[in-house]
């Protein structure tokens, strides 16, 4: 048997082979200091970006929250109302710039007054509480630039923010009956709720401001 020789290697030889060698192994690439510090630069950058965001919806989230809680307040006294027969009702006081609500059950058949709850006729049903307390960032307060649920005017700065007459009281009769009115509640960034009770059913409305609107969206 002839081998033919070709450059002084034996063709059949593998050492005269261009595949003699073997599988090339793919280079590892490492990442360099610059673009670690780019690639964490650009991570900075969209956290910093998101967290407003995250703060405005978070904000959004409280006041909500704080809303839907005074409306099951609202629910549990017209509950009590009908179970005991006598009317109950949530009074708001003002003390230091800070809004405290508590219930009252009627005492004496004439409705829950001021002037019974000091005299401790018309007794308290649970703790007297602060929604601030409750809700971070949440306070009792209608904006100057904010007007009154059904109203197209400002309401001024100093507007009360509890409306449901001179004693602040929202009661409801074992009848299903309430006192009309609208509680406003503010968000540490101005996000605006209102909640307005209707009187002849005692249902609960909820309000948002649109302030790219203008105006008032039932939620």
């Amino acid at each position: 048997m002839f081998v033919t020789r070709r450059g002084g290697k034996e063709a059949g030889s593998p050492a005269g082979s261009r595949f003699s060698r073997g599988p090339r192994q793919p280079k590892v690439r490492g990442v360099s200091l610059l673009e670690t510090v780019v690639m964490a630069g650009l991570f900075i950058a969209v956290a910093g970006l998101s967290m407003p965001l995250l703060t405005t919806v978070r904000h959004q989230q409280h006041v909500a929250s704080a809303a839907r809680y005074l409306t099951g307040r609202i629910m549990l006294a017209r509950a009590d109302a009908a179970r005991s027969g006598a009317t109950v009702g949530l009074r708001f006081a003002t003390r230091d710039g800070q809004v405290f609500f508590r219930s009252y059950r009627d005492g004496d058949g004439d409705g829950v007054r001021t002037a019974d709850i000091g005299a401790g006729v018309d007794l308290p049903v649970g703790e007297e509480t602060a929604i601030g307390d409750l809700f971070e960032g949440v306070r009792f307060a209608l904006g100057a630039a904010v007007p009154p649920v059904g109203s197209t005017g400002p309401a001024g700065a100093d507007a009360d923010p509890v409306r449901f007459g001179s004693s602040d009281i929202l009661s409801v009769t074992p009848l299903g009956t309430a006192s009309s009115g609208t509680l406003y509640l503010r968000s540490r960034e101005g996000h605006q709720v209102a909640i307005r009770v209707l009187g002849g059913t005692a249902r609960v409305q909820h309000h948002a401001f649109d302030y790219t609107a203008g105006r008032w969206r039932i939620r």
